[in-house]
């Protein structure tokens, strides 16, 4: 345990210090500083470093002007991504390499990565130009020859409003050009900084600074012992988990949304698995709760490339990165964009608390406004999705941009199609009522009928009856039951689309 706990009561046997300190490298030397439960990346570095290099533009990880490099060990290596330090807690970094623009360039040579953007004239005004520049870091680190939509993906969350873009997508081109750009990508002190971080023993995180306190355990074992010791904490309920903590950290910034102690469960390695179980009648996909949307993207793809399209059109990559499905799903956003995909594949989700283990129905998991079925304590241990034996899953989104933008409503449907019949149907939307809909009128009413054009639009009476979606600030309530319909025709020419494609009907 690295830290000591304020105010509450410790087991016997649990180790206790009490001290804030943090021990992480940043662009090749050890640090070790004192924190706050609540201090985030970007603070630390411009308050206690000095180093401001890094901006911050909108503090929510969508402008990409606070980006960072984090080198963390997973699976006995060291994986690099890109991070929103805006979003990024402070004491996350315990054994990790923090990477700052100021560490890419060594003595008086720029690094490959900012000669190509000065090449490429990607660069004015500069104040974006510090992220791109590790958010393209980042991409080269993890894949040496990135494809332009690879390139496009780790970009499209940087906001640049000098360059329109298009001299930083030939940044690649610039890179290719320079001799020495593939040996010297990685910056010199990455090697001996990774065999140091490699040689830790990773320890749980305890902090305290006084107002809030944080704690990160490296097992499930922990957490529950830990649980276990403070309920007088637990019954008062001002504690929050996290994992990714975008959506947490955003609260705590913006809206004052301060919790007494802010459990991370980031460090447990249990849940950071993808596994897979096949047997003679189902096909299951296992995505433990903590992890990363990006991890879904490169991982999933070949298995179940339905959800890996699903999360790409989510947030940014800085955001991907760290942020988890668990977390979408635990969320209870109306509009979040998993949950519908997981509804039409009959997900299920794990449970873990203190009383045990419990499997349930995602279709069952929400029982209203930021309800959901979890109890207190429990956590989300990992999401199980049965591949099952449809033959056509699709999801549509009604947002203005494409990507890194939240719908205002969205829909998912899977089928079994043979012979142009529909032999299985399941549909859900999301953004018309208080949480994501499994439809189940509208699902039956397609079973049975021809796979054409008058089934769908003889859906939409259906339809229309299953939901009463009410007005915000980003729909009316009758734009978002036109969508509802909108989608479910979108949906139908998409198979026709997939058709064209494989040159058949199924």
């Amino acid at each position: 345990m690295v830290q000591a706990f304020w105010g509450f009561k410790q087991k016997k046997g649990m180790r206790a210090k009490m001290k804030e300190i943090i021990h992480f490298f940043l662009n090749g030397k050890r640090k070790e500083i004192e924190v706050k439960a609540e201090t985030t990346v970007l603070e630390l570095l411009r308050n206690n470093f000095e180093l401001n290099g890094i901006k911050e533009g909108c503090g929510e990880g969508d402008c990409g002007a606070c980006t960072v490099v984090i080198g963390a060990i997973r699976a006995g290596q060291v994986h690099y991504k890109a991070v929103a330090g805006c979003l990024y807690l402070a004491a996350k970094l315990e054994g990790k390499h923090l990477i700052t623009i100021e560490g890419m360039a060594e003595k008086d040579k720029l690094h490959p990565i900012q000669e190509a953007i000065l090449n490429a004239h990607a660069t004015q005004c500069g104040f974006c130009t510090p992220g791109v520049s590790l958010a393209i870091l980042a991409l080269y680190l993890g894949k040496s020859h990135p494809t332009k939509a690879e390139f496009n993906r780790y970009l499209e969350g940087n906001l640049c409003r000098c360059t329109g873009y298009a001299s930083i997508r030939k940044v690649p081109d610039y890179l290719a050009e320079l001799s020495s750009a593939a040996k010297e990508i990685r910056p010199s002190y990455l090697a001996a900084t990774e065999v140091k971080q490699l040689s830790l023993v990773p320890e749980d995180i305890f902090i305290d600074d006084g107002s809030n306190a944080y704690y990160a355990p490296v097992s499930e074992q922990q957490l529950k012992a830990f649980l276990d010791s403070h309920q007088e904490l637990i019954n008062q309920n001002d504690f929050c988990y996290l994992n990714g903590g975008s959506d947490v950290v955003v609260g705590i910034k913006k809206r004052h949304q301060h919790y007494r102690l802010l459990l991370d469960l980031s460090r447990i390695t249990t849940l950071q698995t993808i596994g897979y179980n096949y047997d003679k009648e189902t096909k299951t996909l296992i995505i433990g709760g903590g992890v990363s949307l990006s991890r879904i993207i490169d991982e999933t793809t070949e298995v179940f490339p339905e959800l890996a399209a699903v999360v790409k059109k989510m947030c940014s990559e800085q955001v991907r990165s760290t942020a988890t499905m668990a977390g979408n799903i635990v969320n209870a956003s109306p509009v979040a964009d998993t949950v519908p995909l997981l509804m039409v594949m009959d997900a299920r989700v794990t449970l873990k608390g203190l009383e045990g283990e419990r499997n349930i129905a995602i279709r069952d998991f929400f029982h209203g406004y930021k309800k959901t079925e979890n109890k207190q304590t429990e956590w989300v241990a990992d999401i199980a999705v049965s591949l099952g034996d449809c033959n056509f899953i699709n999801f549509e989104k009604a947002s203005k941009r494409k990507a890194v933008d939240i719908s205002a409503v969205n829909s998912a449907i899977a089928l079994k199609v043979e012979k142009g019949m529909i032999i299985k149907a399941h549909i859900a939307c999301g953004g018309v009522g208080e949480t994501t809909l499994y439809l189940p009128k509208t699902s039956h009413y397609l079973v049975g009928k021809e796979m054409n054009e008058a089934t769908f639009l003889g859906a939409f009476a259906v339809i229309s009856t299953e939901a009463t979606p009410i007005g915000d600030v980003r729909s009316s309530a009758e734009y978002r039951q036109a969508m509802m319909q909108n989608l479910l025709m979108k949906h139908y020419l998409a198979y026709q689309k997939s058709q064209e494609v494989r040159g058949y009907e199924a």
